[in-house]
């Protein structure tokens, strides 16, 4: 009796710890870092400065709060470069861009400006986040 207590509690232990770093994994939503978010006042265009010397590979834009036609996505990269990114989506709160891909290896990523029009005018106020990884 004692023996199969002790073999069943082993048993759970092995199960919990092979199964925790799955869980783990699976909740960390792709390796996003959210680097700078603005939240849409009835300008047509805001700049979001990205602070730090990391490198990355892909950019993504998220909507929350409320739906905006995304016109134009233009990145400046710290060397001087850019990168024109036309993304014409009606963009819905809770939606995000595709994944897109950084001209070149790996980036270090300036700013982000973002040029937009808000579909309902009035109290709500759409939060544009820019991600990367």
């Amino acid at each position: 009796m004692k023996r199969t207590l002790m073999l069943g509690l082993a048993t759970a232990a092995v199960t919990i710890v092979a199964v925790s770093p799955a869980n783990a994994q699976r909740w960390r939503g792709g390796d996003w870092r959210t680097v700078g978010f603005t939240t849409v006042q009835g300008h047509d265009s805001d700049t979001i400065r990205v602070r730090g010397a990391e490198r990355f590979r892909q950019l993504r834009v998220c909507v929350f709060n409320g739906p905006i036609q995304m016109r134009d996505i233009d990145v400046r990269f710290r060397n001087g470069g850019t990168q024109d990114l036309p993304t014409r989506d009606l963009m819905r709160a809770g939606t995000c861009t595709r994944n897109i891909d950084l001209a070149g290896n790996r980036r270090n990523v300036e700013a982000v400006r973002l040029r937009y029009a808000p579909l309902q005018r009035g109290w709500v106020h759409p939060v544009v986040r820019v991600q990367v990884r």
